[in-house]
């Protein structure tokens, strides 16, 4: 099950309300996702007189659905099941009674709903969208009333053995066949159907032309809102408005056709899309203001040219989600939620945009460049962004803002000069929107809240000062022009310049040594006092053998230097050429010692 829950803070007294209608008094109402994961765990804890209720959601799963046990989704435009098992009915009743089911979208279905041997069942305000083979099957011994459905692009809508399946003010819209009867059980499509809607179903054109089905048909465009979207509302204007049999509870008017009319219809309107927002502010702020526009919700009872509803605008800074509590517009003359009236617009005036002020980051680490140096540091929850401190006797000397990275270069500095650098987070003030619809009924019945849209508006906040690091800017030479030459004892001990070991070690210098100006100074004196420790050790096995257990740990440090630090590449550059200085002085002392021998 794949639960998408819903935000509607007013959800639990309106699931009360619904419960009471579809259940006797001292019925168990069991809420899914609140009490159950699934709809069919809560339909199995259930007895009889108990009602399910099913939260906004997509949920996929097989239900089984069992006697006296009603199963009702809070909003149908939203409350979406589709099958686990793909060959099987989405829901299914077999030998059940008195069963009321309502108020869901059933997607991706093979057969949508299944009844076999069951009586008083109620299929109520659903809608079956583009069943693959059938939307609803009723075979011979079963009794079924449909009613306010709305079968939509369905391969059959609708077969039954049985004038014992009423269907009353339901749309059938796109459908290749809507009302059809098994082979060997024929029932007139016609029979026991009144005051249904049809569009566009293949079987019933007749030279083209739509016809309906029953009595006191409606042929016609519905005029749905928005089908692509699972939002099938009627505008003004539809032809489904009034035209069923009874009431609507919703506004107590003749009954529409359709999911959303009827006496067991759910009551809200569909959730707006998320607003856009702008800052208002102008040039030279504050005051701080941002600009909301939003599409309307065309559902004939929010968009009415003779009675509309309207919308109201939630905020708050700095927190998503509800409770949407923002005091500060106009100068806290207008808090959340503000009332829009019908328009699509509305400017919120003299917001007063603040932050809490954000923890302090840790700085990691300074490394010296060319009159730069590249600091680094730990990132901080909620910041929007940092700022780097530095000077030569404060940090407060100079500052710079580095924008959301946890990496910055500060240029433009003297090489040679020991800097002080600290960095501060900052935090960015964000106002949180969202918008509802009402409609135009006296219970101004409200949708649940929009997507939310956010605005950064106002200066930032900024945090504590972390720890001090200091540094120096140094030169560094990317491409030296030091004579390319080998690496003399390395040759000696391996044997050969092409020796695996001296290869490594040629890279090591190239890539470490030769791109800092102590490493090369390391190397400039290796040049010069190589070719003295190597003429000493080329004919010396055992001094061969002595600098090949020296060099040999050093050539597998070199080949994880890639994630090693600089300071410890010259360390080891440092002992490389202390061995070498080392070897060179006993060559010196030998000669010397040689000298005053024959001196003597």
């Amino acid at each position: 099950m794949n639960f998408c829950g819903s935000r509607f803070l007013r959800a639990p007294a309106l699931a009360v309300l619904l419960v009471l209608s579809f259940s006797e008094a001292g019925a168990v109402a069991r809420f899914v996702p609140g009490d159950f994961a699934t709809i069919q765990a809560a339909i199995d804890a259930s007895s009889a007189g108990d009602v399910v209720t099913v939260a906004p959601g997509t949920y996929t799963e097989n239900i089984i659905l069992k006697s006296e046990v009603d199963v009702r989704g809070r909003e149908a435009a939203r409350t979406f099941i589709a099958p686990e098992e793909q060959g099987s009915p989405v829901v299914t009743a077999n030998v059940v009674d008195d069963v009321t089911f309502g108020n869901f979208t059933i997607i991706d279905a093979a057969i949508a709903i299944d009844v076999v041997n069951s009586t008083a069942i109620q299929v109520a305000n659903t809608i079956v969208d583009m069943a693959a083979q059938i939307g609803l099957r009723v075979d011979v011994d079963s009794e079924v009333d449909v009613v306010n459905c709305i079968f939509y692009e369905n391969a059959i809508a609708i077969q039954r053995a049985t004038v014992d399946a009423q269907v009353t003010n339901t749309g059938f819209i796109g459908n290749t066949v809507a009302i059809t009867s098994p082979v060997g059980a024929f029932v007139d499509p016609g029979d026991s159907v009144d005051n249904c809607g049809f569009l566009d179903n293949d079987d019933l054109k007749d030279s083209g032309v739509d016809t309906g089905l029953g009595t006191d048909s409606v042929v016609g465009d519905p005029r749905f809102v928005d089908t692509a979207a699972g939002d099938f509302h009627i505008r003004e204007g539809s032809p489904f408005i009034d035209t069923g049999i009874g009431n609507d509870s919703i506004d107590n008017t003749t009954a529409d056709i359709g999911a959303f009319g009827g006496q067991f219809a759910d009551v809200f309107p569909f959730p707006l899309p998320a607003p856009d927002v702008s800052d208002a502010s102008g040039a030279t702020p504050p005051p701080y203001s941002a600009t909301l526009e939003w599409l309307p919700n065309l559902a004939y009872l929010v968009t009415n040219s003779a009675n509309s509803g309207s919308y109201r605008v939630y905020y708050r800074q700095n927190q998503s989600g509800p409770p949407y509590d923002g005091t500060d517009a106009g100068n806290g003359t207008q808090p959340s939620p503000v009332e829009a009236g019908d328009a699509t617009s509305i400017t919120l005036t003299e917001l007063q945009p603040s932050a809490p002020a954000p923890a302090a980051p840790q700085l990691l680490s300074t490394e010296p460049l060319n009159e730069a140096v590249r600091l680094s540091w730990s990132p901080v929850d909620d910041a929007s962004g940092y700022r780097v401190h530095w000077g030569v006797s404060s940090v407060d000397e100079n500052s710079a803002d580095a924008g959301a990275v946890t990496t910055y270069t500060v240029a433009g500095l003297a090489n040679g000069t020991t800097y002080i650098f600290s960095v501060s987070a900052l935090r960015q003030p964000v106002y949180h929107f969202s918008l509802t619809a009402l409609d135009s009924t006296q219970n101004r019945n409200e949708s649940d809240y929009s997507p939310e849209s956010t605005l950064a508006v106002g200066p930032p906040t900024e945090g504590a000062q972390s720890n001090q690091l200091t540094a120096s800017p140094a030169v560094t030479v990317p491409y030296p022009d030091l004579p390319d030459k080998g690496c003399f004892v390395a040759t000696a001990a391996f044997g050969a310049d092409w020796a695996a070991e001296v290869l490594v070690l040629q890279d090591f210098r190239d890539r470490f040594l030769l791109t800092t100006s102590p490493g090369r100074a390391l190397v400039d004196l290796y040049y010069r006092y190589g070719p003295v420790a190597a003429k000493l050790i080329a004919d010396r096995d055992a001094l061969r053998w002595l600098v090949r257990v020296l060099l040999s740990p050093l050539v597998a440090i070199v080949l994880i230097l890639t994630s090693v630090s600089a300071g410890v590449v010259t360390m080891l550059g440092t002992l490389l050429a202390l061995l070498v200085l080392s070897l060179g002085s006993r060559r010196r002392g030998a000669a010397g010692n040689s000298s005053g021998r024959r001196a003597t």
